[in-house]
């Protein structure tokens, strides 16, 4: 029996954390809301409707609580943390976003929620803020840039970073054990959201017309004065460039 749970775990970063575990012969368990192919090392639970999560967490040392929802994020994780024994001494990692507590923006409300649950749970933790994956940044120009006009949010500060990277630092946050404290990753650059559109143009051999929206109020400022960016960057982490030669999807 494996005494690693993550949840989230067949999502891009959960994908990657679970190379980086096979890479160094380390059994791990899935806790997902569905197991059609009937793998061995996958528990079936639903964060949000609180089925089956006491059952997944029990006898584990380590959760890596990658999942995640955009409008009940904090409900999902205090259904997680609720289902812990707290006298366990499970390590439990969250993953959080870089920004949390400056973008009033209202999924990074849900995010810092849940670092603040896990913060009040009693059980020992860490939580790493990392800035946005490669795939998300392709995933918001594939919708804004899908049409010949597209409209951008005009001088938005990113900072593009690999899920590979991401994946072992929560391996190595893993093996140091229970720090209850906050830490940051991004990528090895940052660029503005219209740079990085030209490069995925170029990439992709798309033409687009390109309107950029300003952002008005604190939410505009806040993109715009690096909120969404650290200075704990990651230099060995793939380029937006570098990235999208590596993963040249047409659209």
């Amino acid at each position: 029996m494996s005494k690693i749970l993550i949840t989230g775990g067949t999502g891009n970063l959960g994908k990657s954390l679970v190379r980086v575990l096979e890479e160094n012969n380390v059994q791990y368990t899935i806790a997902s809301r569905q197991n059609r192919a009937g793998k061995q090392n996958v528990v079936v639970i639903d964060l949000l409707e609180n089925k089956g999560i006491k059952e997944a967490v029990s006898g584990k040392e380590i959760i890596f609580h990658l999942a995640t929802d955009l409008k009940r994020d904090t409900e999902a994780t205090q259904n997680l943390l609720g289902a812990i024994d707290p006298n366990s001494k499970v390590h439990l990692i969250y993953i959080s976003v870089v920004g949390t507590d400056k973008v009033p923006f209202a999924y990074y409300r849900q995010k810092l929620g849940s670092e603040e649950a896990v913060k009040r749970s009693g059980i020992p933790y860490t939580i790493l803020r990392a800035t946005q994956f490669h795939e998300f940044i392709d995933q918001i120009l594939s919708t804004f840039l899908k049409y010949p006009i597209g409209l951008l949010p005009k001088r938005i500060l990113l900072q593009p970073i690999e899920t590979a990277i991401v994946a072992e630092k929560l391996y190595r946050l893993s093996l140091d054990g229970a720090s209850n404290k906050t830490y940051e990753i991004g990528g090895a650059e940052v660029h503005t959201l219209e740079e990085l559109a030209k490069q995925w143009m170029i990439q992709k051999n798309k033409k687009r017309f390109v309107l950029n929206l300003p952002i008005w109020g604190t939410l505009g400022k806040t993109f715009r004065n690096g909120s969404l960016t650290t200075q704990n960057s990651k230099k060995e982490s793939s380029s937006w460039r570098e990235w999208l030669k590596e993963n040249n999807r047409q659209d």
